[in-house]
């Protein structure tokens, strides 16, 4: 017995330290459950050991922080939301859905799915309206559904601009009442506030104001309001006209001694255009014979110019202004197509049949050496050869292209193109070369012939 004590007393000692140990850690924890407060005493260090032991009970919805298996030290705070089962039917044709929710309060719960509460919404519970206010800590289970407020555009003083409100009811009173907007008595209200409210319109409340208004040296004393100094002077029946200008400016706000000048202008404009002939935008077509045309569509004239204004202020000219040279009609292109189809023809002529592929109008007339319409007699050509029957002068886009080209006359005979003459504007022109001796006067319409071997650079399109 008595070799036992001393190990009996040892356990004792043992147990007593435990306990002072364990009665010294313990210390006090702050839990706040959905906005409430509460204190338990504990020796536990993990979340979950400190909820177990102050029998709160929770679910894997709800939200706790810090962690479960988080520790936490003496000052810390233990938060515990409680999950809410919320289905919304968010109304305007969109499907009901059902959500988690930890929040408190009823007009916080929609935040969670990126929705806000406007002035004149109603959130129903039940068959009844939830206050943004209203404490849903301990509901469990929410069906709710959102009953939007009309959107309207609200014009005060301090947004001329419009912003977005939202309101209800039967006229555009009621509409403001519900969207919270206080309409003093010496307000304006546009449209009248008895009138029915619809939603997506503009509704302005703004000040009435005193305005003296200085129009071509008179003074005028009105009562007015507006967003802006142009909407107060319409309403008062002084709307600024054409080009007029006032100061401060249509746009700006009313100013705050009501003093509105208005400019009468004037603007008058005129304009210095010439045409811009239109051009045509050849297409090549195998099933048309040469020199065949065919009009797809037809273009227009186009149109440049310069504008002049001249501004005046009260009866005085103030500015004059040319612009600089602009496009003012845009040319559109003729669309035409030209035939390829080349046919090989013979004509008798007093000198033998002879093969042209291509006959054309033209205008021709005559000229010899010392009939050249100069001071002097000319014998030379541009090819070289002599003026001389037998020798043909075209214009000089007509040479480049068509230069040493046999052609034949009828009433004239076979001759090549060899020289440059200026030619007659608007007409297919022609010179028919004499010599001095037996010159022949030409000044008709006739037909030149283009003669066999064809070309093989052939030019489709006669210009």
């Amino acid at each position: 017995m008595k070799r036992r004590f001393p190990l009996i007393f040892s356990v004792l000692l043992l147990l007593g330290g435990i306990g002072i140990v364990l009665f010294a850690s313990r210390r006090k924890v702050t839990i706040i459950i959905n906005g409430e407060k509460t204190v338990t005493t504990t020796n536990a260090t993990r979340v979950i050991d400190i909820l177990k032991q102050a029998h709160i009970e929770y679910t894997a919805a709800d939200q706790i922080q810090p962690g479960l298996n988080e520790r936490i030290t003496e000052g810390e705070r233990i938060s515990l939301n409680r999950a809410v089962n919320v289905r919304l039917d968010p109304g305007n044709g969109l499907e009901p859905f059902s959500y988690i929710s930890h929040q408190r309060f009823g007009g916080n719960i929609l935040l969670d799915v990126g929705l806000r509460l406007y002035p004149g919404d109603h959130l129903n519970w039940n068959g009844t309206n939830l206050r943004p206010d209203f404490n849903i800590s301990g509901i469990k289970d929410l069906d709710l559904r959102l009953e939007r407020a009309d959107v309207f555009t609200l014009i005060t003083e301090e947004s001329p601009e419009g912003k977005t409100a939202h309101g209800s009811g039967t006229t555009v009173f009621d509409a403001l009442l519900s969207a919270g907007v206080r309409v003093g008595k010496n307000m304006m209200v546009i449209p009248d506030g008895d009138m029915p409210f619809k939603p997506g319109m503009s509704i302005e409340v703004l000040p009435l104001r005193d305005l003296l208004i200085s129009r071509s040296g008179s003074l005028t004393t009105v009562i007015s309001a507006g967003a802006t100094v142009g909407e107060a002077l319409a309403r008062a029946g002084m709307p600024l006209m054409g080009s007029d200008v006032s100061i401060p400016a249509a746009g700006e706000r009313l100013p705050d001694d009501g003093r509105i000048l208005i400019i009468p202008v004037s603007d008058s404009f005129s304009m210095n255009a010439e045409i811009i002939r239109k051009e045509t935008d050849w297409t090549a077509n195998e099933n048309l014979d040469l020199d065949d045309t065919q009009l797809l569509s037809e273009g227009r004239n186009g149109l440049r110019g310069t504008f002049t204004r001249i501004r005046k202020e009260n009866g005085e000219t103030v500015l004059t202004e040319t612009s600089d040279e602009t496009v003012l009609v845009q040319p559109v292109n003729d669309k035409r197509e030209y035939g390829t189809k080349i046919n090989v023809r013979t004509i008798d002529t007093p000198e033998g049949p002879l093969e042209y592929y291509r006959a054309v109008k033209v205008y021709a007339t005559s000229y010899s050496p010392c009939r050249s319409g100069t001071s002097g007699c000319i014998t030379g050509t541009a090819s070289g050869m002599k003026v001389q029957k037998g020798v043909i002068a075209v214009t000089s886009s007509w040479y480049n292209r068509y230069g040493g080209q046999s052609v034949y006359v009828p009433d004239y005979g076979k001759a090549i193109i060899a020289d440059v003459g200026g030619g007659i504007p608007g007409r297919i022109w022609i010179d028919l070369a004499y010599e001095d001796d037996n010159f022949e006067s030409w000044s008709r319409e006739t037909t030149l012939y283009f003669l066999t071997p064809v070309p093989t650079d052939m030019v489709w399109v006669l210009q």
